[in-house]
């Protein structure tokens, strides 16, 4: 019931050279649709907290502050997916230490197995805040609690952001979602060339629009817009899929949609 990713595939951290890097490419089209055509999704969007509407109360699991609160043990470690596309000689310059584990135990991660660097409840504010400059989406996993990680991901080289800029919607589930007011855009082209990781900015008459149908609501686009013109809005409750409330209730429906009766699991 584990899938590859996420839960196998990261912690082969350290196994990772560029024979490995190889034939995890070569698995790609395989692992694709078990990626993208099963619900609930893998992972979710969890927006730059401070561009969350004002007159909106966000709840707790689409506030990365209360991931970050509740955790007891931080670890810090590279992200697996851009260490692969470098070894493929490919991907981005973004930040690689920039993958957070979360503990629901103090000093967990002193001593663990899984690696990385143990750091404060400060110093993964910090790392939140490099992600943000760097226009990483911060992604977790889609559930209502229980969240131990806290991936910082790029569109170059995660496979989810890659599917959703080459145009099929709902592989990440996300509950927010940006709009631009085309009067005050001066259309400097900050959003488009710099933040947006998904593709989902298109030029229009001068100034410049969302795509919703690829528009994940991370937030990243409105902090560095200098004129003011974009904004998160929280999407209908027609169109949002509350994710699963722990991990094994995600377990139980992504088995039943599989057609796996999970009873023999729990």
């Amino acid at each position: 019931m584990l899938p590859w990713l996420v839960g196998i595939y990261e912690s082969q951290l350290e196994c990772m050279d560029q024979e490995f890097a190889k034939l995890c490419e070569e698995y790609s089209p395989f692992l694709g649709p078990q990626l993208v055509m099963t619900k609930p999704q893998l992972m979710q969007v969890i927006p730059v907290e401070r561009n969350i509407p004002v007159n909106y109360e966000a709840l707790p699991y689409e506030r990365v502050s209360s991931i970050i609160e509740n955790g007891k043990s931080f670890a810090v470690n590279d992200c697996i997916c851009r260490k692969k596309s470098r070894l493929l000689g490919k991907g981005c310059d973004k930040p690689l230490e920039i993958c957070m584990a979360i503990g629901d135990e103090p000093n967990l991660y002193d001593n663990h197995p899984w690696g990385g660097r143990v750091i404060s409840k400060e110093e993964a504010y910090d790392l939140l805040r490099k992600a943000e400059e760097a226009a990483l989406v911060h992604m977790t996993g889609n559930v209502q609690s229980g969240q131990h990680y806290i991936c910082n991901c790029c569109g170059c080289c995660d496979a989810q952001l890659q599917v959703t800029r080459a145009g099929l919607p709902g592989v990440i589930n996300s509950h927010f979602y940006a709009a631009i007011d085309p009067e005050q855009c001066n259309a400097c082209g900050i959003c488009l060339n710099e933040r947006c990781q998904v593709g989902a900015i298109v030029e229009v008459e001068g100034s410049y629009r969302v795509n919703r149908d690829k528009c994940i609501g991370c937030g990243l686009r409105v902090s560095t817009c200098s004129s003011e013109a974009i904004r998160l809005i929280h999407k209908s409750p027609e169109e949002l899929m509350p994710p699963p409330k722990n991990q094994m209730d995600w377990y139980e429906k992504r088995a039943s949609q599989r057609g796996v009766d999970f009873s023999a699991y729990k």
